[in-house]
């Protein structure tokens, strides 16, 4: 308070400040009701800069004034300027306030949080002559491949309001800004409208990890369907998925929600029931779902600011947001240790999947054990990925209470929170027993919902936990090794090219990545869509059960193609034959090795010019074979 009126007094003019004349005590004390009190109009607006910030600050130190008099008993003296502020009725657009922030930490906290909707309405790229000839004839051949999904979109956008097909609008890419849309799926294919077959690396978001429709699962939910969906009564597969849960995890307890978001939120809760605080640490580069509280950005001052239009400052009053991995994070930690309901940590973040800090979670975990407050270990995309027991397993750190979705539920919707006793029992008040005078202790918060316990999630959850069972570690030891390779080999390409373009992983999750600013990096994305792979920009990739070594040898050939492509023409920066690209020219083709195949089973043959070339089968059309570009 003291930091603030001193910068209110600096900014403000004297008669913004002066004191209210004092009005005279009352004879005793009684309640006073409070007197309707004239706001400004609310379709003032109201911007953060000049005369604007100052009008708002007035108003809000007289409101300050009168409910210090009301709550003194006095009589208020002071009444709300009914001006108009400078600059209102200008039209203004959704927006995230970053109050008392400097121009560096704003500009970052501008930036796009997890998959917000990515728009741009004016763009500053400039393409040579080439390369425009190049984009509009791409342009053409994704708009007629993609014929049906561009007519299904425009024909949907009025009454279907879906951020994920704007995301990515740049003016120059606006007639390819649409998804494919998809109507069937098998193992590792999906399919869309317009009868492409696309291998996918997204996966449901991590969902998949054997795949679409896998038999195991899809004869679970037949059995389920045929014996009914009801919803509220007490559901006998919900004791037998917790249990199994229990097992894989070593947690004593879990509980069901219908999503990661919701086990979030509940696990916070949690914390705050059990400890009695209120301030919880989370880090920066983490993602913990669409609660408020955990949409935020942390500044180097250790401000707190919501990272999306419609969330209120007071939202995240109660998050402090630390660098993840740091020396000094950890001296924060043990210095507020006394007042940290709990400490939230997604361990390997699914946007830098390169980092494994083990040795700071191991910290974090001891200081948190002494401090009395809770380790909450999100693992809705970690967990059971990398091994059975999650990323807890992985780093050897035992989380108080751990978070779960995604793989657990096999493609269908589902949240669990896991935990020790202690920390569990704050949902139903603890174990009693029925013959005795047992009851329960433990006082508890509040975490429902109309679909948890959903019979369809329970009985694909129950599929999947027998899998894991039964496959043991061996399962996630094959899909690890699986993405390693997929990553070393397109790294290596990625070196060859001299662009800071590659990959980073994780278990079966793997990630592109890039160090420096490409502006039209979002070409690979589009170039790997159209040579059928089904990924986004921006989004974490995953390897299934379901993907063959046949598989991922094309998913590596078509990222080199594409990642070719894009930096011959200069779209991204990058080397081939020893010339750099940086661009503003295109680069000649490398020499042609008939004794070098790009990827295994690659068949020399001819081009229609006679000019020798690559081909491989074409697993859509049995008999006919597609041609490899130049490498």
């Amino acid at each position: 308070m003291n930091t603030l009126s001193t910068y209110l007094d600096a900014q403000l003019p004297k008669e913004a400040t002066m004191p209210a004349p004092e009005a005279a005590a009352p004879q005793r004390s009684t309640y006073v009701q409070q007197p309707s009190v004239q706001m400004p109009a609310s379709n003032s607006t109201v911007n953060a800069g000049g005369g604007n910030l100052q009008w708002l600050i007035q108003q809000q130190l007289q409101v300050m004034q009168q409910q210090l008099q009301m709550m003194s008993g006095q009589v208020p003296t002071t009444h709300l300027s009914t001006a108009t502020p400078p600059n209102a009725g200008l039209k203004t657009t959704a927006s995230i306030e970053t109050p008392f922030v400097n121009a560096d930490e704003e500009k970052e906290l501008k930036k796009p949080f997890g998959a917000v909707a990515r728009i741009e309405k004016s763009t500053n790229s400039q393409f040579t002559i080439e390369q425009q000839k190049w984009l509009s004839a791409f342009i053409n051949a994704y708009n007629e491949r993609t014929k049906k999904s561009k007519e299904y979109t425009q024909e949907h956008r009025s009454h279907l309001a879906d951020p994920r097909v704007v995301t990515g609008f740049k003016p120059h890419l606006k007639e390819v800004t649409y998804q494919p849309v998809v109507n069937r799926s098998l193992g590792s294919k999906i399919w869309d409208i317009d009868g492409n077959e696309y291998l996918d690396v997204l996966n449901g978001f991590g969902s998949n990890m054997f795949g679409h429709n896998p038999p195991f699962i899809v004869e679970a939910l037949q059995e389920q369907l045929q014996k009914g969906y009801e919803l509220g009564p007490q559901h006998e597969l919900a004791g037998d998925v917790a249990k199994m849960i229990c097992e894989l995890t070593d947690y004593d307890r879990a509980g069901f929600c219908n999503t990661g978001s919701e086990a979030v939120l509940g696990a916070l809760r949690i914390a705050r029931t059990v400890t009695g605080r209120s301030l919880v640490i989370c880090f920066n580069g983490s993602y913990h779902g669409i609660n408020d509280e955990v949409i935020l950005r942390g500044t180097k001052k250790l401000k707190s600011i919501p990272a999306a239009a419609g969330i209120m400052p007071e939202s995240v009053q109660n998050m402090l947001v630390l660098d993840y991995g740091t020396q000094e994070t950890l001296t924060i930690i043990k210095q507020r240790a006394h007042e940290i309901a709990a400490v939230l940590v997604e361990p390997v973040q699914s946007r830098r999947a390169d980092f494994h800090p083990k040795e700071f979670l191991q910290e974090v975990r001891k200081i948190t054990t002494e401090g009395g407050s809770l380790l909450i270990f999100d693992e809705v995309i970690t967990g059971f990925r990398t091994l059975p027991g999650g990323a807890q397993q992985y780093f050897d750190v035992k989380a108080d209470v751990g978070t779960y979705g995604k793989v657990v539920g096999g493609g269908m919707p589902i949240g669990v929170i896991a935990g020790k006793r202690e920390y569990m029992d704050a949902l139903d008040g603890g174990h009693w027993q029925y013959g005795d005078k047992s009851v329960p202790e433990i006082g508890v918060t509040y975490f429902a919902g109309t679909f948890v316990r959903h019979p369809f999630a329970l009985a694909a959850a129950k599929a999947v936990l027998l899998r894991m069972k039964e496959k043991g570690r061996a399962l996630q030891d094959t899909l690890t090794k699986n993405t390693t390779r997929l990553a070393n080999e397109i790294n290596a390409y990625c070196a060859h090219l001299k662009t800071s373009f590659h990959i980073v992983h994780f278990g079966s999750l793997f990630k592109p990545k890039y160090d420096l600013d490409m502006h039209n990096i979002d070409l690979l994305f589009l170039v790997l869509r159209h040579k059928g792979i089904h990924i986004y920009d921006g989004f974490p990739c995953f390897l299934t059960e379901a993907h063959t070594q046949e598989d991922i040898d094309v998913i590596i050939h078509k990222f080199k193609e594409a990642l070719l492509e894009i930096v011959e023409l200069g779209f991204i920066p990058g080397e081939t034959n020893g010339q750099t690209v940086n661009g503003k020219s295109s680069i000649a083709k490398t020499t042609f090795n008939a004794n070098n195949p790009p990827i295994p089973g690659a068949m020399l043959g001819k081009n229609p010019d006679g000019s020798p070339g690559w081909f491989v089968p074409d697993p859509a059309r049995p008999g006919k074979y597609l041609k490899l570009t130049n490498y």
